[in-house]
């Protein structure tokens, strides 16, 4: 939001410059994944080969079968602890691939 001198604190002008530059998006899948292996530290990182975020859907390569149909019951509440973290519904689904 922009003073009545014209002037910006230093997060809106970064704000600015990323939305500018279109790297929100970017920044949010970032976030979505680190969020992600916060949430699944310690044994069941060990069974994930991979995380990537495309359209707001969260998808996640597994090693394991059996892990992979034990997350899928917990998928809502991965979805909304990840979405309470970042302050908006951005991510919009979880798949186990």
């Amino acid at each position: 939001m922009r003073r009545k001198d014209n002037k910006q604190t230093l997060g809106e002008a970064i704000s600015g410059l990323i939305s500018d530059f279109g790297m929100k998006e970017k920044l949010d899948s970032i976030q979505v994944e680190e969020l992600f292996a916060e949430m699944m530290k310690g044994v069941i990182m060990k069974y994930v080969e991979k995380t990537q975020v495309r359209n707001r859907v969260l998808y996640v390569k597994m090693n394991s079968p059996e892990l992979k149909n034990e997350l899928q019951y917990g998928k809502g509440k991965i979805i909304s602890h990840i979405n309470e973290e970042m302050g908006s519904d951005y991510l919009k689904d979880v798949k186990f691939i």
